[in-house]
C-alpha cells in the first residue's frame, strides 16, 4: 500500500511540473492518419506513381489516332507554286495558259487550313510495351503501400518509444523520491552518530545520479517527440501519449504467405514487365501498318475555305536493319530481365530469412520479458526487506543503496523489454502477412 502511493505521488507530480511546457496528447490513430496525410516521404511515393502512370498513357498512341490542324499563308510569283496555287483554289482559267502568264505569273496569295489524322492499325512492338508499362505502375502501386505499411511500422515503433520515455521517467522519479528519502534518513542516523560520512556522501553520490539520469531520460522525450512531428510534417508542444505502454495480447501464428506480400508482388510484377519489355523489343523486327489522312481548304483570304481536297492512305513499313541496334536492344532487355528475376529470387529468399528471424527475436523477447518481470518482484520484495531492516539498524547503508540502485534498474529493464516483445510482435505481423 506504501509503495501504490509514493507511486501515485510521483506520478501526480510529475504531471504538475509538465516539463516546463504544455503537452499534446496524442493516440496511435490520430499519428498515424497525419503520417498518412502528410509524411513527405508517402507524397514522394505517390508522385513516383503518378509519373508512371502519365508513362503508361502515353502508350496511347499505340492504338488512338493522332489529331493535327494548321492554317498556312504564303505569297509568291514562282511560276511553278503560282500554277499549282491557282488549282488548289479552284481559280484556274483559260487566260492562265498563255506563255507570258505562265512564265510570269503575278503574285497570288494562298491561305491553308489543313486536317490531318493519323490512325496507327498494327504496331505489336508499341501494344506490348505498353502492358509492360502498365505492369511497372502496378507494381510501383504495391511498392508504395508496402512503404507505406513499412512507415505505419515506424509509427508504432516511435509510439511506442514515446510511451516508454514517459514511463521511464515516472519511474526515474519514483527512484529518485526514493533516493531522496533515503539520503534523508542516512543524514539522520549520521547525526545520530551510528553512520559514518562515507555513506552520507554515498547517498549525495546516488542522488546526483538519478538527476542525471532523469535530465537525459527528458532529453530523450524530447527528441521522440521531434521526430514524431517530422513524420507528421508538422510543428507543436511536447507530445504525450494518451495510454501508456504495457503488454500487447501475443499474436495468434503468423500465416506465412510471402507471394502475397506486398513489396514481394511488387518485385514479380516489375518482373513480368521486363519480359515484356524484351517481348516488345524482338517485335521491332516485325512490319508496322498506320493509316492516314488529311482534308486542306485553299482561298486567298485568311481562313477562307474556297476550295477543298482530301488525301487518304495507308503506310506499310518494315525497317530490315537499323545499324544494328535492335540486336543490342534486344540483348539489353534480355539481361535486364534475367536480372529482375534474379533479384526477385534473392529479395524472396531474403524475406524468408528476415521471418523465420523475426520469429526467433519474438520468442527470445518474450522470455527475455517474462525474466525481467520475475526479477523486478524479486527486486523489489529485496528492497523492501532491505529498508525495513535499515530503519531499524539492522542494514549497511550501501547495501540499502545498492538495493534501491537494483530495483530502479531492474523497473527500467522490465519497461524495455514490454516495449521489445510488443515490437518483435509488429515485426513478425509485417514480415508475415500479406494485409
Amino acid at each position: 500500500m506504501k509503495q501504490k502511493l509514493n507511486f501515485t505521488l510521483v506520478f501526480v507530480f510529475f504531471l504538475s511540473i509538465g516539463f516546463a511546457q504544455q503537452e499534446q496528447r496524442i493516440s496511435l490513430e490520430e499519428f498515424k492518419n497525419k503520417i498518412e496525410q502528410n509524411n513527405r516521404s508517402l507524397l514522394v511515393n505517390e508522385q513516383a506513381y503518378l509519373q508512371m502512370k502519365a508513362e503508361y498513357r502515353e502508350t496511347n498512341t499505340a492504338f488512338l489516332p493522332q489529331l493535327s490542324a494548321s492554317h498556312t499563308a504564303y505569297r509568291t510569283d514562282n511560276p511553278v507554286m503560282a500554277f499549282g496555287t491557282l488549282l488548289n483554289q479552284g481559280v484556274f482559267s483559260e487566260n492562265d495558259f498563255a506563255v507570258d502568264n505562265l512564265n510570269n505569273p503575278s503574285a497570288v496569295s494562298n491561305f491553308v487550313t489543313t486536317f490531318q489524322v493519323e490512325q496507327p492499325l498494327i504496331n505489336l512492338d508499341k501494344l506490348v510495351m505498353r502492358s509492360a508499362l502498365k505492369d511497372r505502375a502496378d507494381a510501383q502501386l504495391q511498392q508504395n503501400a508496402f512503404k507505406k505499411d513499412a512507415l505505419f511500422l515506424q509509427a508504432d515503433r516511435l509510439y511506442m518509444q514515446l510511451q516508454l520515455a514517459y514511463k521511464s521517467i515516472l519511474v526515474v522519479e519514483k527512484s529518485k523520491l526514493t533516493a531522496e528519502a533515503n539520503l534523508k534518513s542516512i543524514e539522520d542516523f549520521y547525526a545520530e552518530g551510528l553512520l559514518v560520512k562515507s555513506d552520507v556522501l554515498s547517498a549525495k553520490v546516488r542522488v546526483n545520479e538519478v538527476e542525471n539520469a532523469l535530465t537525459k531520460a527528458k532529453n530523450e522525450l524530447q527528441s521522440i517527440s521531434d521526430y514524431m512531428y517530422y513524420m507528421m510534417n508538422d510543428e507543436g508542444s511536447l507530445l504525450a501519449p494518451e495510454n501508456e505502454l504495457q503488454v500487447n495480447l501475443k499474436l495468434n501464428d503468423v500465416t506465412e504467405n510471402l507471394d502475397a506480400r506486398k513489396d514481394i508482388l511488387a518485385m514479380d510484377l516489375s518482373v513480368e514487365a521486363y519480359q515484356k519489355m524484351k517481348q516488345s523489343a524482338g517485335m521491332m523486327y516485325l512490319p508496322t501498318l498506320n493509316a492516314f489522312g488529311n482534308i486542306q481548304y485553299f482561298d486567298e483570304k485568311l481562313f477562307g475555305t474556297g476550295a477543298d481536297n482530301f488525301f487518304v492512305g495507308a503506310s506499310l513499313n518494315w525497317n530490315l536493319f537499323e545499324g544494328g541496334s535492335r540486336i543490342a536492344k534486344n540483348q539489353k532487355m534480355k539481361a535486364q530481365f534475367q536480372q529482375a528475376k534474379l533479384e526477385a529470387e534473392d529479395y524472396k529468399a531474403s524475406a524468408e530469412v528476415e521471418l523465420q528471424k523475426a520469429k526467433r527475436k519474438l520468442e527470445e523477447a518474450e522470455n527475455l520479458m517474462n525474466r525481467n518481470q520475475l526479477s523486478l518482484e524479486q527486486a523489489q520484495e529485496a528492497f523492501q526487506i532491505r529498508k525495513n531492516r535499515f530503519d531499524e539498524g539492522l542494514e549497511r547503508a550501501t547495501d540499502l543503496l545498492n538495493a534501491e540502485v537494483q530495483l530502479a534498474n531492474q523497473e527500467l529493464l522490465y519497461n524495455q523489454s514490454i516495449f521489445q516483445f510488443n515490437l518483435a510482435q509488429l515485426q513478425v505481423q509485417f514480415l508475415g502477412n500479406a494485409n
